[in-house]
């Protein structure tokens, strides 16, 4: 029997046994079946749940550092398609791995980073409770570090999320804790672009008195002085191009901003200038966790930290 007779066929019992509705109803849904394949059809709650599957199965990912990254991916992937309660889930997997014994095979710069991009992806989530709690996260990290040299790489990156989740003075709170850190810089040109940086974001934040505290951490007035009014011409215009050569590297960095809303320590790749002082290691997500298949940082020995 052919094919079209045999639906004939099935059509006609359909229309015997469940009446004249039902049956029109069975024989809607015979032709709506499609065929199976071994491709997966497209349908975007399939995608969701596929998406929150892939998530699954990252977190038991043994290498955390991959997992870690994973899961960051993903649950930014799933913010991107406006999947928020499952970019949550992902995010609550990656904040695990954090707290777990088996973050210790991480190093500084990837932990504090997981915390700040924890924080970031929340934010996008609309949780700030998860982004509060992995700021914290990232502070008491970074407090860990017994060399006060090294707590300094990190207090920018720290304080400018804050901002964001527990407001200016939080972020002011940090920078002005961190200033009786930099003595224990050694190298002097890094040390004071590490005073600069932290005096320039605590300005940003419009806490002078706390910024004129940091660059009094050096005992050179006439060098504080200077400082001040080189600071002060390039808050006058925004295309101004100052020279800190007298303390900092001559390269090129991230122009700070010299507004109290949004990042405090960049506005652009587009608006770098030369000799303006940054210092610290970057923490955003972006910049050490997205499209990577392990976090964007070097192993944390002596041979690769920066000079103190």
């Amino acid at each position: 029997m052919s094919r079209r007779r045999k639906l004939v066929v099935v059509g006609l019992l359909v229309l015997a046994l469940g009446g004249a509705a039902g049956g029109i109803a069975a024989w809607e849904w015979y032709f709506r079946i499609k065929p199976l394949t071994g491709q997966v059809q497209a349908s975007a709650e399939r995608s969701r749940r596929l998406m929150g599957l892939a998530a699954q199965e990252a977190s038991a990912i043994k290498d955390v550092d991959v997992r870690l990254t994973r899961l960051l991916n993903l649950a930014d992937t799933q913010m991107q398609s406006s999947w928020k309660p499952d970019g949550r889930a992902t995010l609550a997997s990656a904040a695990a791995t954090l707290r777990s014994a088996e973050a210790a095979q991480l190093n500084d710069h990837a932990r504090l980073s997981g915390w700040i991009s924890i924080s970031e992806l929340s934010r996008q989530a609309d949780d700030l409770a998860a982004a509060g709690d992995a700021c914290d996260g990232a502070t008491k990290a970074m407090l860990a570090i017994d060399d006060p040299a090294r707590r300094c790489e990190y207090v920018m990156g720290i304080a400018n999320e804050l901002q964001y989740i527990k407001g200016k003075l939080a972020a002011a709170a940090l920078l002005d804790q961190a200033g009786p850190w930099t003595p224990s810089i050694d190298d002097v040109s890094r040390r004071r672009q590490a005073v600069v940086s932290f005096a320039s974001a605590l300005f940003n934040l419009d806490d002078y008195l706390a910024g004129q505290r940091m660059l009094q951490k050096e005992s050179d007035a006439a060098w504080r002085s200077e400082t001040l009014t080189q600071l002060a011409s390039l808050a006058g215009r925004d295309d101004s191009r100052g020279s800190f050569a007298s303390y900092a590297p001559q390269r090129t960095e991230t122009k700070m901003a010299a507004r109290g809303d949004g990042d405090f320590h960049a506005v652009g790749a587009e608006q770098k200038i030369q000799g303006q002082p940054y210092f610290g290691r970057q923490l955003g997500y972006r910049e050490v966790f997205q499209s990577n298949l392990r976090s964007n940082t070097v192993v944390d020995t002596p041979a690769t930290r920066p000079a103190r």
